[in-house]
């Protein structure tokens, strides 16, 4: 996502580092489902789910940020939702509408689709409820497209959520989503509230890694924080956050589902105000490879499953492993033609509707602050602070 602000050198600097920083992301999801979430795979490299928690502290730090720095404007609102339409929904809609047709035209088991949902759940982004009434991930190749459905329902209500809660009471009540989260994560594991699918295919269930983001947004904008005297505790956090998941996941997965999204987020959430302020690590961001992976992620997160397991279907007429010299040599060659796809889509559908999406520009009136509220009979009395 590229930021709509006017950009300053040190927000120029900061743009690219995060460009690079979802590349990285991008490249340990796929990662993870070409190497390691396999029968045979390599349980060394199962750490896509540390990128999923990155990419939604991610987006709730840049569109946190973004509603910050533009909530004034009068048409706030309506550049808002064109812009994300146009940047999520075009590329989004063409990959279900062509995997549901491979997946329902195409009579072999390696399709990997024993449990179809119909094609609207996914259209109107509400798999999740699907998975949680099945307790499976449907058809394997439109798997990933839960989280973009956690992040649509973040985009319907966030915008709001910030632009009429007074200011000063936004950080206590972003805290107070995050211990109501767990506090349903730990209904689902502990209290036999649901299954373990609810806390996390669905926005309530992962609203902690998306309130971090926002947090470090906010953060970003206080002018009094001493961001060098805090660089040293920022950069412990991250580190502590995986440890202490991983010491989690030794105790049992109802105690690493209810805790580890918190203690990762939050350490995402650090290391991402330490890229964003200049630490030294920054610098690995600026790769030419890792941006170009970043600039095409979106398209690259969507279609990098499909395309696995259309290259293993079609040479070997099997579901993608690592079992055989065969498997790894086709999962190999997939890599560079998953780039590919990645980067034609990219540029075919998603680059030129983004573009159209910023041709809406924010107005120069302001948006009318919100009204002080009054109840009857009483003094108490908020006013929004912009």
């Amino acid at each position: 996502m590229q930021s709509d602000s006017a950009a300053g050198p040190q927000n120029e600097r900061r743009l690219v580092a995060l460009d690079g920083l979802r590349g990285l992301m991008t490249l340990l999801v796929i990662v993870s489902h070409y190497f390691g979430e396999l029968p045979h795979g390599l349980t060394a490299t199962m750490f896509g789910w540390v990128a999923v928690d990155m990419f939604f502290v991610l987006s709730g730090f840049l569109i946190g940020k973004l509603i910050l720095e533009k909530q004034h404007h009068a048409n706030f609102f309506s550049v808002f939702y064109v812009r994300r339409f146009c940047r999520i929904i075009p590329a989004y809609v063409v990959t279900v509408l062509v995997l549901t047709l491979l997946v329902r035209t195409i009579a072999h088991p390696w399709v990997d689709a024993d449990v179809v949902f119909p094609l609207w759940s996914y259209l109107t982004f509400n798999q999740g409820f699907f998975m949680i009434a099945s307790q499976t991930i449907g058809a394997h190749w439109l798997a990933p497209t839960w989280t973009l459905g956690v992040e649509e329902h973040f985009y319907l209500i966030v915008p709001a959520f910030i632009v009429f809660t007074p200011r000063r009471w936004l950080a206590p009540v972003l805290v107070t989503a995050i211990m109501l989260t767990l506090t349903l994560r730990f209904a689902i594991y502990f209290g036999g509230v649901g299954n373990g699918m609810m806390a996390l295919v669905l926005l309530p269930g992962r609203a902690d890694t998306l309130a971090f983001g926002v947090l470090a947004a906010l953060a970003m904008k206080d002018d009094r924080i001493d961001w060098a005297r805090l660089m040293p505790i920022l950069r412990v956090i991250p580190i502590a956050g995986l440890i202490a998941a991983g010491g989690m996941r030794l105790y049992g997965e109802q105690l690493f589902g209810l805790l580890a999204p918190f203690t990762v987020s939050a350490g995402c959430a650090a290391f991402l105000l330490c890229i964003v302020n200049g630490a030294p690590e920054a610098q690995r961001f600026h790769s030419r490879k890792l941006q170009f992976v970043g600039n095409n992620g979106y398209c690259l997160y969507l279609t990098h499953l499909p395309v696995l397991g259309l290259m293993h279907g079609l040479i070997l007429g099997t579901r993608p492993d690592l079992a055989t010299p065969a498997q790894w040599l086709v999962t190999i060659a997939t890599l560079p033609v998953c780039l590919l796809v990645g980067w034609g889509m990219t540029r075919l559908i998603e680059e030129p509707l983004t573009r159209y999406g910023r041709t809406w520009r924010w107005s120069k009136e302001s948006r009318a602050p919100v009204q002080s509220l009054r109840w009857p009979g009483s003094g108490w009395r908020s006013q929004s602070s912009m």
